[in-house]
C-alpha cells in the first residue's frame, strides 16, 4: 500500500493505493484510514458473477479491490458517515467503477425492506472494540473503532438478514471475539464456518481472523491454515505480499 498527498487539499486528504497502484482511494489525512485488514479482506473473498453487500464501506478500500479482483460482480456499499461517504461515491467514480459499485448512504440499521435474503454475500469489516472501550477525540476514528452504539452482534444480524439461502457471510474480527460470533453463527443456522487467522510475525497469536459461514447450510466448521503478515526482520512474508498486490491469499 503506497501513499501520496494529493494536491488539492493535500492538508486534509491523501490518495492512497493498493494492490499495486490498481485501485486509488482518496482519504482523510487524520481520523479513522483504512489499513492491512481492509486490504486483506478484499483480498481473501472470491465474488465471481455474485451480488455483494459491503456493510459499514468506508472510503471502499474493501468494496472497490473486490471489484477489481472479480470484475463480474456487483456490489452495494454501505457508509453512514456522510464526509466517509462522500469520499466514498469520489472514489468509485475515480476507479471507473460506477456500473459496478453502488452505495447507500445510511446506517445498517435502516437498511432497505428489500435487501432481505437479496444478496450472494455479505462482508464487513466492522468497528472491532467493544462499546466499553476508550474512545478516540476524532469522530471518524470512533465510528470505525467503536462504532455508534451497535454490538458486533446486531452487525451480524443484519448481515444474516440480508444474506439470501446458501449466500454467505464473511467478516474480518478481532480474534478475541471469535467465541462471539461462532455463537451467533450457530445459533441462527449458519454453518460451513471457516475461520481464517492471522498472525502478524511467525510464533505470535493471531490478531484477527476471518469467519464466513453458508446461510442454511448443515456443513461442519472448517479451521484453514491461515496468513503470516511478516518475517522477523519486519519485511512482508511470500503470501502477504500477493494478498497485498490483490492476486488471492492462498487458501
Amino acid at each position: 500500500m503506497s501513499v501520496s498527498s494529493s494536491n488539492d487539499n493535500q492538508e486534509l486528504y491523501t490518495e492512497d493505493f493498493i494492490f499495486g497502484k490498481q485501485v486509488r482511494l482518496k482519504q482523510l489525512k487524520k481520523g479513522y484510514r483504512f489499513g492491512s485488514d481492509a486490504v486483506l479482506l478484499a483480498s481473501y473473498i472470491t465474488a465471481n458473477k455474485g451480488f455483494l453487500l459491503d456493510l459499514g464501506a468506508g472510503v471502499g478500500a474493501v468494496s472497490l479491490g473486490i471489484a477489481w479482483r472479480n470484475p463480474e460482480c456487483q456490489i452495494v456499499a454501505v457508509e453512514k458517515d456522510p464526509e466517509i461517504g462522500a469520499l466514498l461515491s469520489e472514489n468509485i467514480a475515480a476507479n471507473q467503477m460506477s456500473k459496478q459499485v453502488t452505495t447507500e448512504h445510511i446506517s445498517i440499521e435502516h437498511l432497505p425492506a428489500d435487501f432481505e435474503s437479496r444478496f450472494d454475500h455479505v462482508i464487513a469489516n466492522p468497528p472491532f472494540h467493544k462499546n466499553t472501550g476508550t474512545r478516540s477525540t476524532n469522530r471518524h476514528r470512533n465510528l470505525a473503532h467503536i462504532g455508534d452504539g451497535l454490538s458486533l452482534t446486531d452487525w451480524l444480524k443484519k448481515a444474516v438478514w440480508a444474506c439470501k439461502s446458501k449466500g454467505y457471510v464473511s467478516f474480518m474480527i478481532r480474534a478475541d471475539r471469535t467465541d462471539e460470533v461462532i455463537s451467533f453463527l450457530n445459533a441462527h443456522k449458519m454453518g460451513e464456518v471457516t475461520l481464517y487467522p492471522i498472525w502478524p510475525v511467525h510464533g505470535n497469536p493471531a490478531n484477527r481472523i476471518i469467519i464466513s459461514a453458508r446461510k442454511n447450510s448443515k456443513t461442519g466448521s472448517i479451521l484453514l491454515s491461515g496468513i503470516t503478515l511478516h518475517n522477523t526482520d519486519g519485511s512482508l512474508t511470500s503470501n502477504a505480499s500477493l494478498a497485498m498486490k490483490g492476486l488471492g491469499i492462498e487458501r
